[in-house]
Protein backbone atom coordinates (compact mmCIF):
# COMPACT_ATOMS: atom_id res chain seq x y z
CA UNK A 1 0.00 0.00 0.00
CA UNK A 2 1.03 3.66 -0.87
CA UNK A 3 -0.54 6.12 1.19
CA UNK A 4 0.31 9.95 -0.09
CA UNK A 5 0.21 12.78 2.57
CA UNK A 6 0.12 16.12 1.66
CA UNK A 7 1.96 19.18 3.23
CA UNK A 8 -0.28 21.22 5.59
CA UNK A 9 1.73 24.10 5.89
CA UNK A 10 5.62 25.34 4.15
CA UNK A 11 7.51 28.03 4.04
CA UNK A 12 11.51 28.91 3.35
CA UNK A 13 13.30 31.02 6.19
CA UNK A 14 15.44 33.60 3.82
CA UNK A 15 18.69 34.48 6.17
CA UNK A 16 19.19 37.80 3.54
CA UNK A 17 16.28 39.52 5.09
CA UNK A 18 15.60 38.16 8.38
CA UNK A 19 11.85 39.29 9.02
CA UNK A 20 10.59 38.27 5.59
CA UNK A 21 7.75 35.41 5.30
CA UNK A 22 7.35 33.56 1.98
CA UNK A 23 4.96 31.46 3.35
CA UNK A 24 2.35 31.34 0.49
CA UNK A 25 5.08 31.08 -2.33
CA UNK A 26 4.78 28.47 -5.22
CA UNK A 27 8.79 27.62 -4.85
CA UNK A 28 10.41 26.40 -1.95
CA UNK A 29 14.33 26.88 -1.95
CA UNK A 30 17.20 25.54 0.27
CA UNK A 31 19.80 28.45 -1.08
CA UNK A 32 23.27 29.24 -0.89
CA UNK A 33 24.34 32.70 -2.35
CA UNK A 34 28.34 33.60 -1.54
CA UNK A 35 29.73 37.25 -2.73
CA UNK A 36 32.54 37.42 -5.01
CA UNK A 37 35.21 38.08 -2.73
CA UNK A 38 33.43 35.19 -0.11
CA UNK A 39 33.06 37.52 2.60
CA UNK A 40 28.87 37.23 2.76
CA UNK A 41 26.88 33.74 2.41
CA UNK A 42 23.18 34.34 2.50
CA UNK A 43 21.45 30.81 2.78
CA UNK A 44 17.61 29.82 3.26
CA UNK A 45 16.09 26.85 4.87
CA UNK A 46 12.86 25.38 4.09
CA UNK A 47 9.85 23.99 6.67
CA UNK A 48 7.18 21.91 6.12
CA UNK A 49 4.58 19.80 8.34
CA UNK A 50 2.67 16.88 7.80
CA UNK A 51 -0.86 15.98 9.36
CA UNK A 52 -0.05 12.40 10.87
CA UNK A 53 -3.45 11.32 12.23
CA UNK A 54 -4.80 9.58 9.57
CA UNK A 55 -1.79 7.59 9.67
CA UNK A 56 -1.40 7.02 13.21
CA UNK A 57 -5.21 6.08 14.06
CA UNK A 58 -4.51 3.63 10.79
CA UNK A 59 -1.57 1.65 12.58
CA UNK A 60 -3.38 1.47 16.33
CA UNK A 61 -6.05 -0.20 13.85
CA UNK A 62 -3.57 -2.48 12.12
CA UNK A 63 -4.55 -1.35 8.34
CA UNK A 64 -1.10 -0.15 8.10
CA UNK A 65 1.50 -2.08 9.68
CA UNK A 66 5.63 -1.70 9.94
CA UNK A 67 5.22 1.36 7.63
CA UNK A 68 8.73 3.07 5.91
CA UNK A 69 7.55 6.63 5.21
CA UNK A 70 9.52 8.93 2.58
CA UNK A 71 9.74 12.53 2.44
CA UNK A 72 8.84 13.54 -1.59
CA UNK A 73 10.03 16.97 -2.93
CA UNK A 74 9.64 17.60 -6.89
CA UNK A 75 12.32 19.51 -8.32
CA UNK A 76 11.44 23.22 -10.03
CA UNK A 77 14.71 24.24 -12.14
CA UNK A 78 17.96 24.34 -9.84
CA UNK A 79 20.50 26.74 -11.11
CA UNK A 80 24.30 26.46 -10.62
CA UNK A 81 24.21 23.57 -8.80
CA UNK A 82 27.77 22.22 -7.60
CA UNK A 83 28.69 18.40 -9.26
CA UNK A 84 27.72 16.64 -5.64
CA UNK A 85 26.25 17.72 -2.27
CA UNK A 86 23.48 16.58 -0.11
CA UNK A 87 19.90 17.84 1.22
CA UNK A 88 19.15 16.99 4.84
CA UNK A 89 16.02 16.57 7.02
CA UNK A 90 15.84 17.12 10.44
CA UNK A 91 12.63 17.08 13.09
CA UNK A 92 11.71 20.84 14.38
CA UNK A 93 11.75 21.68 18.09
CA UNK A 94 9.63 24.66 17.96
CA UNK A 95 6.03 25.44 16.76
CA UNK A 96 5.76 27.81 13.74
CA UNK A 97 3.13 29.80 11.34
CA UNK A 98 3.22 29.39 8.32
CA UNK A 99 2.19 32.82 6.95
CA UNK A 100 0.36 34.69 4.07
CA UNK A 101 3.47 36.33 2.82
CA UNK A 102 5.15 36.15 -1.01
CA UNK A 103 9.41 36.64 -1.30
CA UNK A 104 8.44 39.49 -3.88
CA UNK A 105 6.09 41.07 -1.73
CA UNK A 106 6.49 44.88 -1.90
CA UNK A 107 6.50 46.03 1.35
CA UNK A 108 7.63 42.53 2.46
CA UNK A 109 5.20 40.60 5.00
CA UNK A 110 6.52 39.74 8.07
CA UNK A 111 3.56 37.84 9.51
CA UNK A 112 4.39 34.30 9.80
CA UNK A 113 7.63 32.38 10.45
CA UNK A 114 10.80 33.94 8.89
CA UNK A 115 14.60 34.02 9.39
CA UNK A 116 14.19 35.59 12.85
CA UNK A 117 10.90 35.14 13.66
CA UNK A 118 8.60 31.78 14.45
CA UNK A 119 5.20 33.43 14.22
CA UNK A 120 5.98 37.00 12.78
CA UNK A 121 7.46 40.16 13.84
CA UNK A 122 4.53 42.01 15.30
CA UNK A 123 4.08 38.78 17.41
CA UNK A 124 8.02 38.89 17.88
CA UNK A 125 8.77 35.18 19.32
CA UNK A 126 12.12 34.79 18.36
CA UNK A 127 13.44 31.17 17.10
CA UNK A 128 16.27 31.51 19.72
CA UNK A 129 16.11 34.08 22.93
CA UNK A 130 18.47 36.46 21.64
CA UNK A 131 17.88 38.82 18.49
CA UNK A 132 21.18 37.28 16.65
CA UNK A 133 20.42 35.65 13.49
CA UNK A 134 19.01 31.73 14.24
CA UNK A 135 17.21 30.44 10.80
CA UNK A 136 15.00 28.03 12.89
CA UNK A 137 15.50 25.67 15.56
CA UNK A 138 15.64 21.46 15.08
CA UNK A 139 16.61 18.27 17.05
CA UNK A 140 19.44 16.25 15.25
CA UNK A 141 21.60 12.88 16.45
CA UNK A 142 21.09 9.51 16.12
CA UNK A 143 17.13 9.10 14.96
CA UNK A 144 17.01 12.22 14.09
CA UNK A 145 18.56 13.48 10.78
CA UNK A 146 17.85 11.96 7.01
CA UNK A 147 19.81 12.91 3.92
CA UNK A 148 19.77 12.45 0.61
CA UNK A 149 22.87 12.88 -2.27
CA UNK A 150 22.61 14.56 -5.55
CA UNK A 151 24.42 16.04 -8.07
CA UNK A 152 24.46 18.38 -10.59
CA UNK A 153 21.77 16.92 -12.66
CA UNK A 154 19.33 16.61 -9.57
CA UNK A 155 16.25 15.15 -10.12
CA UNK A 156 13.05 14.74 -7.60
CA UNK A 157 14.08 13.99 -4.23
CA UNK A 158 12.79 10.95 -2.45
CA UNK A 159 14.09 11.02 1.09
CA UNK A 160 13.48 7.70 3.56
CA UNK A 161 12.64 9.74 6.77
CA UNK A 162 11.22 6.74 8.71
CA UNK A 163 13.25 7.22 11.42
CA UNK A 164 11.84 10.97 12.20
CA UNK A 165 8.57 9.97 11.70
CA UNK A 166 8.54 7.31 14.25
CA UNK A 167 9.88 9.31 16.89
CA UNK A 168 6.59 11.49 15.79
CA UNK A 169 4.05 8.09 16.25
CA UNK A 170 5.95 7.08 19.52
CA UNK A 171 5.48 10.91 20.62
CA UNK A 172 9.37 11.00 21.31
CA UNK A 173 8.80 14.92 20.33
CA UNK A 174 6.29 16.66 19.00
CA UNK A 175 5.43 16.83 15.22
CA UNK A 176 6.24 20.82 14.46
CA UNK A 177 7.26 19.59 10.62
CA UNK A 178 10.77 19.06 8.89
CA UNK A 179 13.44 21.50 8.36
CA UNK A 180 15.08 20.74 5.57
CA UNK A 181 18.30 22.30 4.46
CA UNK A 182 22.33 21.56 3.64
CA UNK A 183 24.72 20.51 6.53
CA UNK A 184 26.55 22.29 9.04
CA UNK A 185 25.37 25.89 9.71
CA UNK A 186 26.01 29.75 9.01
CA UNK A 187 29.66 30.22 10.80
CA UNK A 188 30.74 26.88 10.78
CA UNK A 189 33.96 26.87 8.55
CA UNK A 190 34.57 23.58 8.21
CA UNK A 191 35.53 21.67 5.10
CA UNK A 192 32.33 19.49 6.12
CA UNK A 193 29.62 22.13 6.38
CA UNK A 194 27.83 22.44 3.18
CA UNK A 195 25.81 25.64 4.23
CA UNK A 196 28.25 27.67 6.43
CA UNK A 197 31.28 27.24 4.19
CA UNK A 198 32.44 29.82 0.92
CA UNK A 199 31.92 26.96 -1.40
CA UNK A 200 29.08 27.68 -3.89
CA UNK A 201 26.31 24.81 -3.88
CA UNK A 202 23.94 26.41 -6.22
CA UNK A 203 19.98 26.80 -5.50
CA UNK A 204 17.69 23.77 -4.82
CA UNK A 205 14.39 24.82 -5.94
CA UNK A 206 11.07 22.91 -4.99
CA UNK A 207 7.21 22.77 -5.38
CA UNK A 208 5.43 23.98 -2.60
CA UNK A 209 2.24 23.01 -1.26
CA UNK A 210 0.71 26.26 -2.95
CA UNK A 211 1.83 24.99 -6.17
CA UNK A 212 -0.74 25.37 -9.41
CA UNK A 213 1.18 22.11 -11.18
CA UNK A 214 0.67 18.74 -9.42
CA UNK A 215 3.61 18.58 -7.60
CA UNK A 216 3.17 19.65 -4.30
CA UNK A 217 5.10 17.95 -1.35
CA UNK A 218 4.54 14.84 -0.07
CA UNK A 219 4.94 11.78 2.45
CA UNK A 220 4.64 8.65 1.37
CA UNK A 221 3.41 5.67 3.54
CA UNK A 222 4.79 2.65 2.48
Amino acid sequence: MHYFTFAEKDTTLYQASGSLNAGLDEILEVRKEVSDTGATVNVSRVLMRFDLTYISASIVRGTITNPSFYLNLYDAHPTALATSQSLYAYPISGSWTMGDGRSYDNPVTTEGASWKFKDGQTDGTLWYSAISSSGGVWHSGSGYEASQSLSHNTTDIRMNVTDIVNKWLDLSVPNEGFMVKRSGSIGNLNSGSEEGSTQRYGNLSFFSSDTHTKYPPTLETV
